[in-house]
């Protein structure tokens, strides 16, 4: 063999070419499909075990009953590969018939979720040497073909698409009861309904076999369905999903001894469940029923604590029946250095394969190093995956190869599990999936289905694909467009249903190709195409295959998910974890016939939520521990912080970090922030450095990997030289004003008013203050009358100015005279300010700024964190208006977006400068009012001091949680004193002796002494240039994404 140079490898394996080889976890869909990288000597105790049992149901003897294989492992063994190498072997081998399920599910019936996912099972493609036939399928043929029992002739006749419904029912009634009288003894337990329910199958019109699914499926019928499938009645009753499933597993073993495998994946999703006691013993008490029948094996899959904890809920003769017999099966999670070596290298293999290029991965696993397998030995397979996944990545963006496992005993990723509210979506899936949802039976309705369905795949891929379809008659016409713009196929889909006889589908496929013409061409069919080599037809399909042309099944099941996906979207769309739900879980691009259709050459992963393990109460969030004798952890109600936090310590306390930890937590819960940055520390989060520094818990790693992946951050420098930086500029007052109930309007108007004339140097009393209420109304009027039209300066001047009747009906006695130095001031204002008033980039939006503006929804799934930078406004009066006018929007935004949950915090960062106790500037007003007002809009404010003794405590009372650190000076001491007294421990005399990360937690007067949490990310000063730098990069990437969603759309 020609040596290939080394080069060539690892070229290939940093591209994007295959980027699911290292993909760590099993999606149910792919239970379907060949597993290409499955090492058989992986888990062979169980493997062994699995196929005793099938063997021993083949033997021809008297047996007694089924059996129930237990199998318990821990995350990441590898429960999921291992069912679905059981499903190919069991297909594969033809052994019999596999159904598979996930205990996801909160359903009281078991017996009717297990038929409705069997029916569902059988309804995808038997194995892959079958071709597109489902399991279905399969039985039906074995039913008919075996042993001569049916005449050739009658088998024909019934494969004849020609037939009338009348002569067809006949015919399968005649046919079933031959099958009866000529096997009755073999046939003697089985359901004569079901054997004419499957024979109609045999018949290749969709709407007949839509029928026989409903039936199947125990789903009501009406009258007409009934008749067009001989009057067989509908199975309606509470206890027919059990009966069904005792008929087809009694159907199975009278054709050809096959087993009826049941897999029961995940039963750990019970325990979270409402009653999950209950529910487990209502399921295992209809597996064992169930596994009564001697065809029948169960497969139970569950992590091996929670089995512990639900096990005691069984009687003990059940306990047996489920553990013994064969034993229990306790996976083993740790691979060795032989397994590792197999799992990396036949992976590599497929990817360098994949580009034609030979390769021997006995002998070599490069671009890995030779001893990364020893060093990743006692691991899952589950970790290790994710370990190479990691390397590659990293090889892809660096070009760099892998590196060695950093130690021998490598502790990276604990294994991922759906967080509660991921959970519950994919618990309601699975429920939702069982319920009834009709298939449209007319083509038209379908193809528009189809249509839909396909868009909707754009979001299932986070937009990284476009896709435009336009119909032309009843085909369409797909566009697949990637990320950069690039056209990647062209394809035209067409219906080509019609039976073969008299060649009525070979002219459909004759027209598919002539409305493709240079497009490649899909021909889609609900039931399968034809494959009888003999037929003309057969030759028909080969030909067009060979020009380009893909055939395409849809099967029954694949229509009914389109159709529930499209009301279970519209039911729960709002949710805020959905869209991360639809894309981990991508219930329509995990479709085999949509992978056909659309072929993707890459479709990115979703990495799974890596989080540090919560408490259940996903209302409270862990900050810290107790201090004592016990420690133990300290944990707060998210609502508090509704009522606002405050955080005070002298420098080097701690403070912001306590406060930052909070903030993550909360970003990852999907709760966006707003942080205030005088000095420059918190523009950290925009630094790629900041998220790669070293950290020593490995837990704390991925939980800031995960929270990188989660937050869209985003940096503001308002004050900025225009062209640097992003700007955010500020109105007058804030955008709808004039929308505002008239007491909020004027009270808004009232603080703008005051914002301004603070910057013009304008006092609170005397004329200066009589200026401050003719602004104040200018405002207010030009709001109302203007509504949906921002307020300039030029605007407030020229209204000024004109002196306009409606001022000076507003204004009463105040004399006019007033005006001429109000518009000089104003004038002043604006040549001498214009940097705050300048109207470049963005304007200022609360909306914008928790990332909930109409312009952010289809661009990013993230949570928004926006770090406003002060730095470059100039001096403290600037600074303070600039804030003034931020609080005025909050208060705008609070006033029209009334909430009883959290909607988003913002941190004030040295807030002794906006409330402080001996002075009144532009911020203090709006402060406090916004203390009162922002908790019925779910706006949690955190001020933070290093100066306690500066800060007023007079709105105290508004403010729930207090966090105070290390408290030295008298002053502050003596303020905080009155407030520490009405707590019930006075702690005012211990606060001096803190250390660094050590508080008192006050709230309702309860006081807890802790140790706080470190952030996940480290705050640390960043320079001015360098603030910039990543403001501009976050504005850049949004001009490119205005032009390329620009001239997409020309």
């Amino acid at each position: 063999m020609v040596e290939i140079p080394q080069d060539k490898f690892f070229k290939i394996f940093c591209s994007r070419v295959k980027e699911e080889i290292f993909h760590p976890i099993i999606h149910h869909n792919q239970i379907w499909q060949p597993d290409p990288y499955d090492i058989e000597s992986i888990h062979q105790e169980s493997r062994d075990c699995f196929e005793r049992l099938l063997n021993r149901i083949n033997i021809q003897e008297q047996l007694g009953s089924g059996r129930i294989m237990l199998l318990l492992g821990d995350a990441g063994a590898g429960k999921t590969h291992l069912l679905r190498a059981f499903r190919n072997y069991t297909q594969e081998k033809v052994l019999g018939y596999f159904a598979y399920m996930q205990m996801t599910s909160s359903v009281s019936n078991y017996a009717n979720y297990a038929l409705r996912y069997t029916i569902d099972s059988f309804d995808k493609p038997y194995c892959e040497s079958s071709g597109s036939m489902t399991g279905l399928m399969h039985l039906s043929n074995a039913l008919i073909e075996r042993r001569n029992i049916v005449s050739q002739s009658d088998i024909e006749q019934l494969r004849n698409g020609e037939l009338n419904r009348n002569v067809l029912t006949d015919l399968v009634y005649k046919i079933a009861d031959d099958i009866l009288n000529k096997e009755r003894e073999r046939f003697l337990k089985v359901d004569l309904d079901l054997i004419r329910a499957l024979l109609y199958l045999q018949n290749d019109e969709p709407a007949t076999h839509a029928r026989v699914r409903k039936y199947l499926r125990c789903e009501n019928m009406t009258e007409y369905d009934s008749k067009m499938l001989g009057n067989i009645a509908p199975r309606i009753q509470e206890d027919d999903p059990e009966r069904l499933l005792q008929a087809l597993a009694h159907l199975m073993m009278a054709v050809n001894s096959g087993a009826f495998v049941i897999c029961l994946d995940q039963l750990e999703d019970i325990h979270p469940a409402d009653d999950a006691e209950i529910k487990f013993r209502r399921a295992m008490a209809e597996m064992t029923k169930l596994a009564e029948i001697p065809n029948v094996i169960v497969v139970i899959a569950c992590l091996r604590n929670i089995y512990e904890l639900l096990r005691n809920n069984l009687a003990e003769p059940q306990r047996h029946r489920i553990e013994y017999d064969p034993d229990v099966i306790f996976l083993k999670e740790q691979l060795n250095e032989a397994e590792i070596r197999k799992l990396i290298g036949v992976r590599l293999q497929d990817l360098y394969d994949s580009k034609r290029i030979d390769s021997n991965f006995e002998e070599s696993i490069f671009p890995f190093q030779n001893e990364t397998p020893s060093l990743l030995a006692g691991m899952s397979t589950r970790k290790i995956l994710d370990w190479c996944r990691q390397q590659r990545e990293q090889s892809i963006r660096t070009g760099q190869p892998p590196k060695l496992p950093e130690n021998t005993n490598p502790l990276p990723i604990p294994d991922p599990q759906p967080k509660p509210p991921i959970l519950k979506l994919s618990q309601l899936w699975n429920d939702y999936l069982t319920s009834s949802h009709p298939v449209p039976e007319n083509e038209s309705e379908l193809l528009q289905l189809l249509r839909r369905a396909i868009e909707h795949c754009t979001a299932e891929l986070n937009n990284s694909y476009k896709f435009n379809i336009v119909q032309r008659e009843n085909f369409l016409d797909i566009d697949i467009e990637d990320i950069e713009g690039n056209i990647k196929q062209h394809t035209t889909v067409g219906f080509c249903q019609r039976p073969p006889q008299g060649g009525a589908l070979a002219r459909q496929i004759d027209k598919l190709q002539t409305m493709a013409d240079k497009r490649a061409a899909i021909a889609i069919r609900s039931v399968e195409f034809p494959s009888d080599p003999k037929t003309k037809i057969a030759i028909r399909l080969g030909e067009f295959v060979a020009k380009g042309g893909k055939k395409v099944m849809i099967s029954d099941s694949d229509w009914r998910l389109m159709v529930a996906l499209e009301s279970f979207r519209k039911q729960y769309e709002q949710q805020p974890e959905f869209m991360h739900w639809l894309q981990d879980e991508r219930p329509l691009l995990s479709l085999p016939s949509f992978q056909q259709i659309l072929e993707l050459e890459y479709i990115p992963e979703l990495e799974p939520p890596i989080v540090e393990p919560e408490p259940s109460d996903f209302s409270r969030m862990k900050i810290g521990m107790h201090q004592g004798y016990q420690p133990s952890p300290y944990e707060i109600e998210i609502s508090q912080l509704v009522r606002h936090a405050t955080f005070l310590g002298s420098p080097g306390s701690g403070k912001t970090t306590l406060a930052l930890n909070i903030i993550e937590q909360l970003l990852l819960q999907g709760i966006p922030a707003i942080l205030l940055d005088r000095k420059g520390d918190l523009c950290s989060y925009a630094k790629d450095e900041a998220w790669r520094s070293p950290l020593s818990d490995s837990i704390r790693e991925q939980m800031r990997k995960n929270l990188q992946d989660k937050v869209e951050v985003t940096v503001y420098t308002p004050g900025a030289i225009e062209g640097q930086g992003r700007a955010l500029s500020i109105p007058i007052v804030p955008n709808g004003l004039g929308n505002l109930p008239s007491g909020e309007r004027e009270q808004l108007a009232n603080h703008a008013a005051f914002s301004l004339g603070r910057i013009m140097g304008y006092k609170d009393h005397g004329q200066d203050k009589s200026r401050i209420i003719i602004l104040g109304q200018a405002i207010s009027i030009l709001s109302e009358l203007n509504k949906d039209q921002a307020l300039t300066l030029n605007n407030l001047l020229d209204f000024i100015d004109k002196e306009d009747p409606r001022l000076l009906n507003a204004i009463g006695k105040l004399e006019t005279k007033l005006f001429k130095k109000l518009v000089q001031d104003l004038q002043t204002l604006a040549l001498g300010h214009g940097n705050l008033f300048a109207q470049s980039g963005e304007l200022l939006s609360t909306e914008s700024l928790f990332g909930r503006s109409s312009d952010n929804k289809t661009k990013t799934n993230k949570t928004r964190l926006s770090i406003i930078s002060t730095a470059y406004l100039g001096n403290n009066e600037n600074v303070l208006f600039w804030v003034s006018q931020l609080l005025l929007d909050i208060g705008r935004f609070a006033a029209k977006s009334p909430s009883d949950k959290l909607q988003g915090v913002i941190l004030f960062d040295e807030a002794d400068l906006y409330l402080p106790a001996q002075s009144k500037p532009a911020t203090k007003e709006p402060l406090e009012s916004l203390l009162k007002r922002a908790r019925s809009a779910g706006i949690g404010l955190m001020l933070a001091t290093q100066s306690p003794g500066d800060l007023d405590y007079k709105s105290r009372d508004q403010i729930s949680s207090w966090f105070i650190g290390c408290v030295k000076e008298k002053t502050a001491l003596d303020k905080l004193r009155p407030m520490l007294s009405e707590a019930k421990t006075d702690v005012t005399n211990k606060l001096a002796s803190q250390s660094t990360g050590e508080f008192y937690a006050i709230h309702n007067g309860e006081v807890n002494n802790i140790k706080a949490d470190l952030s996940l990310v480290q705050a640390k000063q960043v320079p001015a240039d360098e603030i910039l730098r990543l403001a501009s990069r976050g504005r850049e990437n949004r001009i490119t994404t205005f032009f390329q969603n620009f001239f997409r759309s020309s």
